[in-house]
């Protein structure tokens, strides 16, 4: 219990969250908004000379998060604590029966609709540039897919992190 109130915490510490609106929305985080700005800016060079640059550079853009996260998991799994975050990933110790309240249902359904948004619009983007009979509905299974099995490694990088820093706090008594 202390180290679920432990994340909690200090994961709204991390992402400089305000607890509600009436606070205020915050201010902008700078280093966010920087690579907010390097992320648009890759996506307008690779499209900028048309569709077959974009078509190169995406075997890149589309690799290279994947080697980053799987060398990311690799690494925090050699820390200590982070098997403590990863079993609080996969079994967080909740009762099943929150599984009927709406607000989990809604987080679940947010989630979903702003990891697939972005890979849907590639889809329709580049519908043009098919064939007529193009097969596009595996083409968004695919994606769905892929989009699943991200968030699950995002999922268990994340949580290793977490769980080491943790492990680290709690070592110290805070």
């Amino acid at each position: 219990a202390k180290k679920r109130r432990f994340l909690i915490k200090h994961s709204e510490v991390v992402l400089e969250q305000k607890s509600d609106i009436s606070d205020g929305i915050g201010s902008i985080v700078v280093r966010l908004a920087i690579c907010l700005f390097i992320s648009w800016l890759c996506i307008y060079v690779s499209i900028i000379k048309g569709i077959k640059t974009s078509g190169k550079l995406s075997y890149v853009f589309a690799i290279t998060p994947y080697i980053i996260l799987i060398a990311i998991l690799c690494f925090a799994c050699t820390l200590d604590g982070a098997w403590e975050g990863i079993k609080y990933f996969i079994w967080p110790g909740v009762t099943f029966s929150r599984l009927f309240h709406p607000e989990v249902w809604y987080a679940a359904c947010t989630q979903c609709f702003y990891s697939l948004t972005i890979g849907m619009g590639c889809i329709i983007m580049f519908a043009s540039y098919n064939r007529f009979d193009h097969n596009i509905y595996r083409d968004a299974a695919i994606v769905s897919v892929m989009d699943t099995f991200t968030s699950v490694l995002g999922g268990f990088a994340i949580f290793a992190v977490l769980g080491n820093y943790a492990h680290n706090i709690g070592e110290q008594d805070i």
